[in-house]
């Protein structure tokens, strides 16, 4: 089968999802993420259309266009330029080249899909197969996933004691389908979900996985009750430091609580790189790099026909990005379209202002993320230890003004210790 559309981005993700609109809409599509490759692809293969994007290492997207369009055999082929580097002489370069249209990302789903259409039609490029109608997506079971906020504070030594309705501990969340739980971060929340565990003893076996080791989100470990219970097997998941491997840091985080004795439960280590895994029958696992300090994981969890995110520790730059941050519009691709987001929503307007470039969001940068890339509900997360009830009663108030006036179908609410949520 020809190809007939070639997507040249050396983003993942932002070019799979490219690549998954397309080829649902019928297109036979190929993704090249190596630009250097991609003339002599392109020239072989002859599509109908090509996708670039501007920021690539080796070849940016906009030389590309200019050595395709100056080559008496590729000259023809239609193209279009999708970046989140916008800026107006961009613009007019790409117009300038020859492109068809200019796109930026962050894009709108239904807007691309149409476009890439338009463009195909007037070529008289049909797709090489029935494409899938947006409303009338594969039959997919579904069953109500519960998720479970055990913690979500910043740190918990030095919480206000006027802290009352959304509690003092640190990250822990657990999301639990009809056969299996899943717990994301073992902050000292976690003993509550231990508590819990060992008294209901529905679940016996459970899956762990750790964004990354700073103190508040492993503190938890050391007192987690079910590592000590020899019918319990706990499957733990994590990237390693380039100085410290997962093993190591586990073994560091357990053993303040147990001394020289090991847990008595079985534990099995598995170490994650940013890529998706099938973790068991029908439960899909994708981790992602967020951008915080040191190696840092977030999750996106596919289940029951249900995607669920938990992203605790991210900055986004929002308004603030350069042309050369992308980490906004890489990980909306992996976001987009959720049933359910964890987000770091740690600090206010103001206060962001003086912790810029320190791994946090403001909770108003999480708000329009979400709403821009379709989120149906999100939960706001990593709260800032000095802030007292009254200032995150404020920040949810906020959050869903914010939802209202920019037309978002998002529902809002701020995490607190105890909060349970559906999807």
């Amino acid at each position: 089968m020809a190809t007939q559309i070639i997507i040249v981005d050396d983003d993942p993700l932002v070019g799979g999802l490219t690549l998954e609109l397309l080829n649902d809409a019928g297109y036979a599509s190929r993704l090249i993420q190596d630009s250097l490759k991609a003339q002599d692809i392109i020239k072989a293969e002859k599509p109908a259309l090509v996708i670039l994007d501007i920021l690539m290492p080796g070849l940016d997207g906009l030389t590309l266009l200019h050595r395709l369009k100056s080559d008496p055999e590729t000259e023809p082929i239609r193209a279009i330029i999708v970046s989140g580097k916008s800026f107006e002489a961009e613009k007019q370069r790409a117009t300038q080249y020859g492109a068809e249209a200019f796109i930026e990302k962050p894009y709108d789903v239904d807007d691309f899909a149409k476009k890439v259409k338009e463009i195909m039609d007037k070529q008289g490029v049909a797709p090489t197969k029935t494409a899938r109608p947006p409303s009338a997506p594969v039959p997919v079971a579904k069953a109500e996933l519960k998720a479970v906020v055990w913690g979500c504070r910043s740190t918990s030594s030095a919480v206000s004691p006027v802290v009352v309705k959304y509690g003092k501990h640190t990250s822990c969340v657990s999301v639990e389908t009809p056969s299996h739980i899943f717990v994301f971060d073992a902050g000292s929340g976690i003993s509550l979900l231990g508590n819990e565990l060992m008294k209901t003893g529905k679940h016996k076996e459970i899956w762990l996985f750790l964004t990354h080791f700073h103190h508040d989100h492993i503190e938890g470990l050391a007192g987690f009750p079910c590592a000590r219970d020899k019918n319990f097997t706990l499957h733990i998941s994590g990237a390693s430091d380039p100085d410290k491997p997962l093993e190591q840091a586990l073994k560091a985080a357990l053993e303040p609580g147990f001394g020289d004795a090991m847990p008595e439960a079985k534990i099995e280590l598995y170490e994650l790189m940013e890529q998706t895994y099938e973790i068991l029958p029908g439960v899909r696992l994708s981790a992602f790099y967020a951008n915080h300090p040191g190696t840092t994981l977030a999750y996106v969890l596919q289940t029951e026909g249900r995607k669920i995110v938990y992203c605790p520790d991210s900055e986004l730059y929002g308004e603030y990005a350069t042309a050369l941050q992308d980490y906004d519009e890489k990980i909306g691709a992996a976001v987009r379209g959720a049933d359910l987001l964890f987000h770091d929503g740690r600090y206010t307007v103001d206060d962001y202002k003086k912790n810029r470039n320190a791994g946090h969001s403001s909770f108003i940068s999480a708000v329009d993320f979400a709403g821009k890339n379709l989120v149906k509900a999100l939960v706001l997360v990593h709260q800032d230890d000095s802030y007292a009830d009254g200032v995150l009663d404020q920040m949810g108030k906020d959050a869903n003004a914010r939802v209202e006036e920019r037309g978002y179908k998002l529902k809002v609410v701020v995490g607190r210790e105890g909060l349970r949520v559906s999807a």
